[in-house]
């Protein structure tokens, strides 16, 4: 019987597992120097495990509670990192408009984790359409960054910008729509179709 206990137990947390891969790689890549190889190692570590996760725990039906926030904060971590590894390089590449196209997107995200935190009393981030294409976005800007060619990060600020911007509006709107917390809400178009399903 505790054999049977720990073997669920461990079923159940493979998610979490694959996630705490990408603390870890975080911590060790505060102490790595970018831009190196050993830097986009762990970094390349972080993302896989952030692809991972979450399809293994809506893929075998072992989401929980725990697993969303432990994800989430996971998430907050590894871009944390990756902004304080990147920063001396943006400080000396970047002009000032640049840095408009940074600050005012990641405003509008943290507005949306404020209203789901306010709302829902969740401490997380909806994974819609645009909110992935926003994570690849910004999982490959280091690597816009190597060799420092101005024109490759530059159509990569406007695009990521753009991204950044439409997926922080989108989210707000939803969470200010939506009466309930819903993964299912993949895009502003579908909350009031996921609202009508959750009434039938």
């Amino acid at each position: 019987m505790e054999e049977t206990k720990k073997k669920n137990w461990f079923i159940r947390n493979i998610p979490n597992m694959i996630t705490t891969i990408r603390y870890i790689a975080a911590v060790v890549m505060i102490f790595l120097p970018f831009p190196d190889l050993s830097f986009y190692i762990f970094y390349g570590l972080c993302g896989l495990s952030d692809a991972i996760d979450g399809y293994v725990a809506r893929r075998y039906n072992l989401t929980s509670k725990f697993g969303t926030i432990y994800d989430s904060i996971g998430d907050l971590l590894f871009y944390a990192v990756m902004g304080i590894k990147i920063f001396p390089t943006l400080l000396r590449l970047f002009i000032p408009l640049y840095w408009v196209f940074i600050i005012v997107p990641t405003v509008l995200h943290i507005i949306a984790y404020i209203i789901c935190a306010i709302k829902f009393h969740k401490f997380a981030s909806l994974h819609t359409y645009a909110n992935k294409a926003l994570g690849l976005i910004v999982f490959f800007f280091p690597f816009a960054l190597i060799n420092e060619v101005y024109l490759a990060y530059t159509i990569y600020i406007y695009i990521g910008s753009a991204i950044a911007l439409y997926s922080g509006v989108e989210e707000i709107l939803i969470h200010l729509t939506a009466k309930e917390y819903n993964t299912d809400n993949k895009m502003i178009f579908f909350v009031k179709r996921n609202e009508r399903k959750s009434d039938q």
